[in-house]
C-alpha cells in the first residue's frame, strides 16, 4: 500500500505514532516507526551529549531522542514541515530542549554553526506524489561521500545515516569506507538500513536488529 492509498488515521494506527501527531500522510508514511526511534535511544543516548538530525522532518525520531540526550537540533529545508515538527515537539514536551534550523544541510556555513557529539543524516525521499515508486534518492540529493565528510570535517565522526531498505551494503561501503550497515527489520519486514560511523560502530560490516511495533 502506497500513501496515496491509505489515511492519516491508518498510518498512525499501524505506525504507533501519538494520536496527535502534526503531518500529512506523506510525511507520515516515510517518518521513522517509534519501536525503532525507542530502540536508537537505548543505543546511542547519553544525557551528556547533544544530537542533531538532518532532514528531520516532522521530526518522529527527534521526539523520542531527545528523551535522552542534553540537546536535540533538527534541520530540514521546508519551513512547513518544520513547523510540524515544532508542534510535535512541544506537545510531547522536549521543545525546550529543542533547536530547529530551517536550510540546506549542504551548506557549508549552517553545518559550521551546528555543534553537535553526534549527527543522523536522513536521506531525503524525493517522491513524485503521482509516481511514487518512481522515487529519486540520488540526483536531488547532495553526494552522500562528500556530504559525510563535511559533516566530519565541520561537525562530529560519528553519524549515522537513515537509508530506504533498497539501498545496499555494497554501496555504503564503497562510499564510506568502515561502517557498521544495521538492517532494521520490524515485525519481520526489511524497513530500513541505519549505517554507523566513528565509535557509534558495534562491529563492522553487516548487522541486523529485529523490532516488533
Amino acid at each position: 500500500m502506497t500513501y496515496q492509498e491509505t489515511t492519516i488515521q491508518k498510518i498512525v494506527g499501524q505506525r504507533g505514532y501519538r494520536k496527535n501527531i502534526k503531518g500529512d500522510n506523506f510525511s507520515l508514511y516515510i517518518s521513522n516507526y517509534p519501536c525503532n526511534a525507542k530502540y536508537l535511544k537505548s543505543r546511542i543516548g547519553n544525557p551528556q551529549l547533544t544530537l542533531a538530525e538532518l532532514c528531520c522532518s516532522i521530526g518522529v525520531t527527534l521526539e523520542y531522542l531527545a528523551q535522552g540526550f542534553k540537546k536535540v537540533i533538527g534541520v530540514d529545508l521546508d519551513k512547513n514541515i518544520l513547523e510540524m515538527c515544532k508542534t510535535n515537539l512541544e506537545e510531547s514536551g522536549f521543545i525546550a530542549k529543542t533547536e530547529l534550523i530551517c536550510g540546506d544541510v549542504f551548506n557549508d556555513n549552517l553545518l559550521k554553526s551546528i555543534e553537535a557529539d553526534i549527527v543522523i543524516y536522513d536521506i531525503p525521499f524525493w517522491y513524485s506524489h503521482y509516481q511514487e515508486n518512481r522515487g529519486d534518492l540520488v540526483s536531488k540529493n547532495p553526494p552522500l561521500k562528500k556530504l559525510i565528510r563535511k559533516i566530519e570535517d565541520y561537525i562530529t565522526l560519528d553519524i549515522i545515516v537513515f537509508s530506504p531498505p533498497e539501498w545496499d551494503y555494497n554501496y555504503f561501503k564503497e562510499q564510506l569506507g568502515i561502517i557498521e550497515f544495521e538492517q532494521v527489520f520490524i515485525e519481520g519486514k526489511h524497513n530500513r538500513n541505519q549505517i554507523y560511523l566513528g565509535d557509534l560502530i558495534r562491529k563492522v560490516g553487516m548487522t541486523e536488529i529485529h523490532l516488533k511495533k
